[in-house]
């Protein structure tokens, strides 16, 4: 399935379990006093804003393969923000309606239950604001982040199932549990079964192999009897070193194999900190979780060729596109730009390789600024180059001169992919395709 079908999909999905219920309340509950249908859907929206921004960084394959997870996280923060102004919303009305109601001690037990749901998608907000902040430990806040949000929709439940209004009509009832159905499977498969019980899960280190002073790929075969992970070239994984629900650090990884050999899988990894650093030094046999593939920084081969911008160890989504293509035998011209480190010019020797198997135009930059003019000397002329595919990987600043780059060359943005380690604010040019490895570990 191509992925603009995969997206449209999606979005008519989400919509529908964004504007159903809220629609189906306002017909079920709306033959009373304006305020109160009006009081009713606003509680409404806020319940649902609040589940599907839970549900949609979960990573459902399916849609991280649409969006990319770049896209998926910033819905969720627009969908968090809507259901903290929902709720609010709702809280106001409410008091405006009975003002009574503002203290909560006095209140009957479910609006204490709203009270506190309230406070809790509250502190979801603050968390997150004050976790975004650079040097906060991402494990942390991101743990408090995860225990607030989920005492805030159990609370928000209470409150609703505690005044009875929705759950009184049977239509509301049967959607209303439809959907609280879909959504303990989603969390039940995030947060239980795939770190806990998945067998697909499982590999076993193979081998290392150092690419350079502090690169290294990490070797893995599955351990189960299956044929091991399917992806596309450029997709990525989640690794983590033990099976846990919320105490185990995992990192995600971009695939660096080709997406023919399925029964192994290789991550080159730049070793940055503790983490990527273990993963260096890990023994053969040792055993590792992997969560994926993800990620929409895939190529679908309907372009007449690929344009690869890569700095650094942004290379390893590239290698996979490389040695897929060639696996393919694929007879398209394609153009590869390497801003490398001198002194860790990584794979080489199988660049060499590679540019013999395909037609493969390798530009190293030594030291230059990937800019204009050296895009302009490296593509084809018009109007080919407009109908090229153009993926780029590294650094931020890797990112902002190339995408600057294009943007002056006039490639069309829907042409452009990317990849960016670290995080810097929004990209600086419209329409990419983009995942963004908040964690700040590089690639």
């Amino acid at each position: 399935m191509q992925q603009a079908t995969r997206r449209t999909i999606w979005t008519a999905l989400t919509a529908l379990v964004l504007a159903g219920p809220v629609a189906l309340t306002v017909w079920r509950t709306g033959e009373g006093k304006a305020l109160s249908t009006i009081l009713v859907a606003v509680g409404v929206v806020a319940l649902v804003a609040m589940a599907v921004s839970v549900v949609a960084p979960s990573r459902l394959r399916g849609l991280t393969a649409a969006f990319g997870i770049d896209r998926i996280i910033g819905a969720h923060r627009w969908l968090g923000m809507l259901a903290i102004g929902a709720a609010l919303t709702h809280l106001a009305l409410a008091v405006v309606r009975s003002p009574t109601l503002l203290n909560p001690l006095a209140a009957s037990l479910s609006i204490q239950w709203g009270w506190l749901a309230t406070t809790a998608m509250v502190g979801v907000g603050l968390v997150a604001a004050w976790g975004r902040r650079s040097g906060r430990r991402y494990e942390v806040w991101a743990r408090i982040h995860v225990l607030l949000a989920a005492a805030a929709i159990v609370l928000a439940a209470l409150h609703v199932l505690w005044l009875g209004h929705l759950i009184s009509d049977p239509v509301l009832r049967v959607v209303l549990s439809a959907l609280t159905l879909a959504f303990l499977a989603v969390l039940f498969l995030r947060w239980v079964w795939r770190p806990l019980f998945s067998p697909h899960g499982a590999y076993v280190v193979y081998g290392v192999r150092h690419e350079g002073p502090s690169t290294a790929t990490l070797v893995l075969a599955p351990v189960h009897m299956h044929r091991g992970l399917r992806f596309h070239p450029g997709q990525f994984v989640w690794l983590r070193l033990r099976r846990s629900v919320l105490g185990a650090e995992e990192h995600p990884f971009t695939i660096a194999s080709s997406a023919r050999v399925t029964g192994r899988l290789e991550l080159t990894i730049r070793g940055s900190g503790d983490f990527s650093t273990t993963l260096a030094a890990l023994p053969t046999g040792e055993r590792v979780w992997l969560d994926g593939p993800h990620g929409a920084f895939t190529s679908e081969q309907e372009a007449p060729g690929l344009v690869l911008v890569a700095g650094g160890v942004g290379i390893t989504p590239m290698m996979s596109m490389l040695r897929t293509l060639a696996d393919h035998d694929d007879r398209r011209t394609h153009h590869l730009v390497v801003a490398q480190r001198p002194d860790e010019p990584l794979f080489e020797p199988e660049l060499t390789s590679l540019a013999r198997r395909l037609d493969l135009r390798v530009t190293r930059t030594a030291g230059r600024r990937v800019d204009a003019a050296l895009l302009d000397g490296v593509l084809p002329p018009e109007p080919l180059r407009d109908r090229l595919d153009y993926f780029v990987c590294g650094s931020p600043s890797l990112l902002a001169g190339s995408l600057a780059a294009i943007e002056q060359l006039g490639i069309p943005a829907e042409r452009v992919n990317t990849e960016q380690f670290g995080w810097s604010g929004p990209l600086p040019i419209g329409g990419t395709r983009t995942r963004r490895h908040d964690d700040g570990a590089v690639r």
